[in-house]
């Protein structure tokens, strides 16, 4: 009895240990780069003076800032499938969920059960945020579920290295004798109240730190349904069947997507982030909407590219066809074609703003190709543009955080 008694222990003692191990490398051989040793508990979440909890379709609690409300539309209440927030206090229901789309503005939540998988720390303190390819090949820096592969990083025993100083990451400033967009004399003429390149520098890290502080806080964070448009009074809104913002550049779109706050002291607002771009695209395939092929290899399938074609609500309100091989640029919102998990034209319509940079190319990344691209150009593509270009086929998403 006791022999048998100790060969249990024994067999407790030694599964512990594997799981240990497995533990041990998962955090540091980057073939499970999105593994994750615990989940962000949701249960903890409680109300403070900047959000309250609302739950979704399925129970599940969901921080909603304080000055907007989680819709209560069928379709639109699932974190699984796209949980949408409206700003203002009026209730969303099926009843007036329409009208609320093209006169509120809004944002869908995108989970992080962990945060680890969008930054990390170098040797000196410094946050990086970690950006990804998508692949569908198999390797040992590549995540077997989502396809995600570093973009110009690597860790190890949690401290993370930039490969190249100069290419791909965040946060950073665009300087160089050929492309210095943020040195001194050129950030004084573009009218985004920056001083200069040290002050710019230092704002762009703590801009990241403040996002990167409340995903880890809250378990996620809210990106724009739509892509960034005007109002009659040239503010800018996220809202449905409007002409997105185009011919802006990177600064202008940085500067307005600050506005987006509307003087609500509750949430921050910004450009989105590339390692948000990608934990979005992550969060896809994750619950199953889309497929790693759909990511990176062809997004015509949900797509706005020049040779897709699908059904779409045009100016005058009347359905029209987009044809194929037809560079088509359509209204936010207006074809279902073009919708994941409550967000539409992540793949196409325009290229869109992000905050990562390139400083060997000199650039600011675009994400997702355009109306003028073909799919192949798929929604994880990355165009690099230096960031006073501005063009038709450019525009800009925003994203939201709670405080």
């Amino acid at each position: 009895m006791q022999k048998k008694r100790s060969i249990k222990i024994i067999s407790v003692v030694l599964i512990l240990v594997l799981i240990c191990i497995s533990v041990i490398y998962a955090k540091n051989d980057n073939s499970y780069v999105l593994a994750t040793t615990s989940t962000y508990n949701t249960e903890n979440l409680q109300d403070n003076e900047h959000m309250h909890v609302e739950l979704d379709s399925s129970g599940d609690k969901v921080p909603v800032p304080n000055g907007y409300v989680g819709s209560k539309a069928e379709g639109e209440d699932e974190i699984d499938t796209g949980y949408v927030i409206y700003e203002g206090e009026e209730e969303v229901n099926n009843d007036n969920v329409e009208e609320a789309q093209k006169t509120r503005n809004q944002y869908v939540w995108i989970p992080v059960p962990d945060a680890s998988t969008m930054y990390g720390t170098d040797e000196n303190g410094k946050k990086w945020g970690k950006l990804y390819t998508f692949t569908t090949g198999t390797g040992a820096d590549i995540d077997s579920v989502t396809g995600a592969k570093p973009l110009n990083w690597s860790e190890e025993n949690g401290v993370m290295k930039i490969v190249n100083v100069k290419s791909s990451k965040e946060p950073d400033i665009i300087i160089g004798s050929s492309n210095g967009y943020d040195i001194d004399a050129r950030l004084k003429n573009l009218k985004i109240d920056i001083r200069n390149t040290h002050d710019f520098l230092i704002q762009l890290e703590e801009e990241f730190d403040i996002m990167i502080k409340s995903v880890e806080k809250y378990g996620g964070f809210y990106i724009g349904r739509y892509e960034a448009g005007k109002d009659s009074q040239k503010q800018t809104i996220i809202r449905k069947y409007k002409k997105a913002s185009t011919y802006i550049n990177w600064y202008e779109s940085y500067k307005e997507a600050k506005t987006l706050i509307n003087m609500n002291s509750n949430v921050v607002t910004n450009l989105i982030w590339g390692n948000q771009w990608n934990r979005t695209l992550i969060w896809l395939i994750e619950s199953g909407n889309k497929t790693k092929e759909e990511i990176c290899v062809n997004s015509k399938s949900w797509g706005n590219y020049k040779d897709s074609t699908f059904e779409f609500i045009d100016e005058n309100g009347k359905t029209n066809i987009k044809e194929e091989n037809k560079s088509t640029e359509i209204l936010t919102g207006s074809a279902e074609y073009t919708v994941a998990n409550n967000i539409y034209d992540l793949a196409g319509n325009y290229a869109e703003w992000s905050m990562a940079t390139s400083i060997q190319e000199g650039t600011r990344l675009m994400t997702s190709g355009s109306c003028y691209n073909t799919s192949s150009n798929s929604a994880d593509h990355i165009n690099n543009y230096g960031p006073t270009i501005s063009q038709s086929a450019t525009s800009f998403r925003v994203v939201l955080y709670i405080k």
